[in-house]
């Protein structure tokens, strides 16, 4: 189960359940191993809910970039809005490590149901494999590739534009 609270994500595999003596009838999100049946429904749930922080994420961007806005309208100190460039940064990092253990924990998902591995793999340890070959590839370059950042840029140039010619 992945939880999002306080910055903290957890994988755990309190889903696994064995199969009775007459079979357990899997449910279409269920993987079937011998003597062990695999529930991800827990698992697409965390996921739903990972999603949903993506969205707080977004907000805080948006809520950013409207604040660096009026910044620069009412001719505020140009440390005050770089420190909103900063913290625009801060969210695509987050946004970028959520972006990672999303995706490390589909993939795994995806591994275990087309590889049918005969015992019960660490889940946890596979997604944290996965998460941190991904995060390996980071560079401080890729924040400023994230579309909002982009727009939050994009946005500051053309206040600014306004700001000079009015």
């Amino acid at each position: 189960m992945l939880l999002c609270a306080s910055g903290t994500l957890l994988l755990t595999t309190q889903s696994v359940t064995t199969l009775g003596s007459a079979g357990t009838i899997c449910k279409s999100n269920d993987f079937k191993m011998p003597g062990a049946v695999i529930s991800f429904n827990s698992v697409d749930s965390s996921l739903s809910s990972l999603k949903n922080c993506q969205s707080y994420i977004n907000t805080g961007m948006d809520i950013a970039t409207n604040v660096a806005l009026d910044l620069v309208e009412s001719f505020n100190d140009a440390e005050d809005v770089n420190s909103m460039e900063e913290v625009m940064l801060e969210y695509a990092a987050m946004d970028r490590e959520l972006n990672h253990y999303m995706e490390a924990i589909e993939e795994t998902v995806n591994q275990i149901k087309q590889e049918k591995p005969e015992n019960i793999p660490d889940l946890k340890c596979l997604v944290k494999e996965k998460f941190t070959a991904l995060e390996s590839k980071n560079s401080d370059s890729d924040l400023e590739k994230n579309e909002k950042y982009i727009y939050f840029k994009d946005q500051l140039k053309e206040m600014r534009k306004q700001c000079v010619c009015n």
